[in-house]
């Protein structure tokens, strides 16, 4: 019976070292095992919080996830080496007496192997097993080593991040302001150049997104650093262009090119990370408009009966209510 522990140890190493494949190195999101941890941990964040976006214990989840993803991979490895190598009662001997080893002293073995401390108060008990420790080996060198390594240029992403969400909310802390602080009396001339490198940082950060999952669940309490909440705000300022035509000068198409890297954005967001809400926010800015604006309107033309611009409000809000902000937070300057 104890030969079956050969394949349950083989079938685990198997799981683990695709989901370390599928989350590092294939770049187009995250191992099911480690999308499924990932969420489980900032689910409990997220209730702990109750909830709210404000609340700074939301801002340990990202750290905790990271570091939970290392820890998982390696508690994985170690168990399904150590289940193999418990299969068979001499695959670990004491190296002084020639006892077989017990399950601690099997455990324990596989433990100092993977991470080549070589204390060398156990062995092999056979030439098959040495093979078996070097490939444990080569394994960990490889595998554990690529875990490890995960952590910094998640770490840069995430400062790329934060980068972007200040950058964003420097523009203006509403759609709105954004709108007013843009315009010059003329046309948005002050925006056009910082849209050409917004677009950048946006396609920069949706690839972030897809190679690295877990800075979803990077969460900041502070408004000026939410990325999630900033995206809202310049998405909805670009809602604003959109329905009421408001740039009618030559470069009035930086608008839909910056639209474009948020639709390319929006297609990295998985449906984990964003939900459509059932009934899109109040869209009622046009009295707010700077008078200049409004001249070429006898009155509010409203929003545009297009579906997919509805839903893509929906989706907007949605994706804020997943980190735990309002619709007010994204429309009112706090």
């Amino acid at each position: 019976m104890s030969y079956l522990l050969v394949p349950l140890g083989i079938f685990i190493l198997l799981i683990v070292l695709i989901d370390i494949f599928k989350t590092i190195l294939y770049i187009n999101g995250g191992g099911r095992l480690s999308s499924f941890t990932a969420r489980k941990i900032w689910w409990v964040y997220f209730k702990l919080a109750r909830g709210n976006g404000r609340s700074p214990i939301l801002n340990f989840a990202g750290g905790t996830i990271l570091m939970g993803l290392v820890g998982m991979w390696i508690f994985l490895i170690w168990t399904g080496y150590s289940l193999i190598y418990l299969s068979d009662p001499g695959s670990v001997v004491d190296s002084a007496t020639g006892q077989n080893a017990d399950i601690i002293g099997n455990i324990y073995y596989v433990g100092y192997t993977l991470t080549s401390l070589g204390n060398g108060d156990f062995q092999s008990g056979s030439d098959i097993w040495r093979i078996v420790s070097n490939i444990m080996g080569v394994n960990s060198m490889i595998f554990i080593s690529l875990g490890i390594s995960y952590l910094l240029p998640v770490l840069q992403a995430v400062v790329d991040k934060r980068t972007l969400a200040v950058y964003i909310y420097q523009l203006g802390k509403t759609p709105e302001e954004i709108i007013e602080n843009g315009y010059d009396g003329e046309d948005f001339t002050p925006l056009y150049s910082r849209f050409q490198n917004l677009e950048t940082m946006l396609l920069k950060h949706g690839e972030h997104h897809l190679a690295y999952p877990i800075l979803h669940y990077f969460h900041t309490n502070k408004r000026s650093h939410s990325t999630r909440l900033n995206l809202a705000i310049l998405d909805e300022a670009l809602n604003i262009q959109d329905a009421y035509k408001l740039d009618k000068s030559a470069n009035a198409y930086t608008w839909g090119v910056l639209r474009g890297a948020m639709d390319n954005l929006a297609v990295r967001l998985a449906e984990g990370y964003s939900s459509i809400a059932n009934d899109p926010p109040d869209f009622n800015y046009f009295d707010s408009l700077p008078g200049q604006l409004k001249e070429n309107f006898e009155e509010d033309p409203g929003i545009p009966s297009d579906e997919n611009f509805s839903k893509r409000r929906g989706r907007l809000l949605g994706y804020i209510k997943k980190a735990g902000w309002d619709w007010e937070d994204v429309v009112e300057a706090k």
